[in-house]
């Protein structure tokens, strides 16, 4: 039987550090466990009929906005808090909590699932600009790390 102590063992870390190999393939792992959830949160809606034809026909309210509301925060879950944790020291200690480690995909989820309520292409622009920034985030830190370590 698996203790308590162990699993806390297993399961905590000092802070994410996309350098490494193992938390760099960990996190492209979670990238793509992200994209499922995306697509069968999707599915569930079709089954559901909670999508329609009409409702991927439907205009938002104003075009240019739905567009910014499915891209910037595709871009700020995507890129910029791996950045922030990897660069900035008080958000590497705050990664490390399990709040933190707990919260950020549920408002990754969760956002997903708001802007697919508000407008189903604005939560496709939300899923296609997060998996994309949140790929080349994690790429260029760990490349540009072995690059860095590969010229000195």
């Amino acid at each position: 039987m698996v203790s308590l102590a162990k699993l806390r063992q297993f399961w905590s870390r000092d802070s994410a550090d996309y350098t490494q190999t193992k938390t760099f393939a960990l996190g492209i792992v979670h990238l793509g466990l992200v994209v499922v959830e995306f697509g069968l949160l999707f599915a569930l809606a079709k089954s559901l009929r909670i999508m329609t034809l009409a409702t991927l026909d439907a205009q938002p309210e104003s075009t240019i906005f739905a567009i910014l509301l499915g891209i910037v925060p595709g871009v700020v879950f995507g890129a910029v808090l791996p950045f922030l944790f990897q660069y900035f020291e008080y958000f590497s200690q705050l990664s490390s909590k399990p709040t933190v480690r707990v919260l950020a995909p549920t408002l990754t989820i969760g956002t997903y699932f708001a802007l697919f309520f508000y407008h189903p292409v604005t939560s496709v622009l939300y899923a296609a600009t997060y998996a994309s920034t949140r790929a080349l985030t994690l790429t260029g830190i760990y490349g540009g790390h072995r690059i860095k370590a590969t010229l000195t």
